[in-house]
């Protein structure tokens, strides 16, 4: 027979000690604590790590539940710091990745942080720039000293232009004719955690930079770059070629540079 209140005792689960316990109706109690539940006790957020018993069969039957609790902090909005100062919004669908080859896997937040754009689009790229060294110059601060410091940003800016990099007709034939490619191309880009690969990928080590990108067909429609501090000089003198070839410029995004084809060495091989 099911009990018409249940007694709740509630736990600290910093401490393990009991610092509060009332009586509440069946309605009042979730049917099961199996998944993430929160609860607001005057005014303050807590999370339940633990349920005892967790369903309620079980708490109602015996009338007693016993909650372990953690207080959820609230975060004060300017001591949140990012390790980059822009990320492009949404990222691109997936298909199945099923096949032989391995995957060149890149995080999330990374993808298409340094890509090639299409002339004509220099407009574009110059506007979302701009906001980008808005966010340096008032929304970033250096941590630490000397070789240890590292520059953090309390605002990220979310890039959704251009949606399609490039305009022109670049042929992924003729780029595998520019790079020099080591060992066999990957069979195309991951993320991480993702279900599958980024739909339409490919990617080429490149002694050992990595380009990689989109394409339908032979029609290359984005072109990124993973930079390596070992990259080769053959890479940088491919990749020249390639972006006259194309007419194309290089969008250094998290640094807030619009490279031509002349700087790209000093950007695959910095000093």
């Amino acid at each position: 027979m099911a009990a018409e209140s249940v007694q709740v005792v509630f736990v600290d689960a910093e401490t393990e000690a009991e610092f509060a316990r009332t009586e509440l109706a069946p309605g009042q109690l979730p049917d099961s604590f199996e998944h993430e539940t929160r609860l607001d006790l005057g005014g303050k957020a807590w999370a339940v790590v633990r349920a005892d018993p967790p369903d309620a069969a079980q708490f109602l039957r015996s009338g007693r539940l016993v909650l372990t609790l953690r207080r959820i902090e609230p975060v004060d909005p300017q001591e949140m710091a990012y390790s980059l100062p822009t990320i492009f919004d949404p990222l691109p669908a997936t298909e199945d990745a099923a096949g032989p080859g391995e995957h060149f896997v890149i995080h999330e937040d990374d993808w298409r942080q340094a890509e090639m754009v299409s002339r004509q689009l220099a407009g574009q790229v110059e506007a979302e720039m701009r906001a980008i060294r808005e966010v340096f110059e008032q929304h970033s601060r250096v941590i630490g000293e000397g070789a240890s410091s590292v520059r953090v940003f309390d605002r990220i800016h979310l890039r959704r232009t251009p949606a399609a990099p490039i305009s022109t007709e670049v042929s992924r034939r003729r780029l595998w004719e520019l790079l020099p490619v080591v060992g066999r191309p990957y069979a195309g880009v991951r993320f991480p955690d993702g279900p599958g690969r980024v739909a339409g990928s490919f990617a080429i080590d490149s002694d050992p930079l990595v380009v990689y990108g989109q394409a339908q067909g032979d029609l290359v429609t984005t072109l990124c770059l993973a930079p390596s501090p070992d990259a080769a000089a053959e890479s940088a003198a491919g990749l020249e070629q390639a972006m006259r070839e194309f007419d194309l410029l290089l969008a250094d995004w998290c640094s807030g540079r619009l490279l031509d084809a002349s700087a790209i060495g000093a950007f695959v091989n910095p000093a």
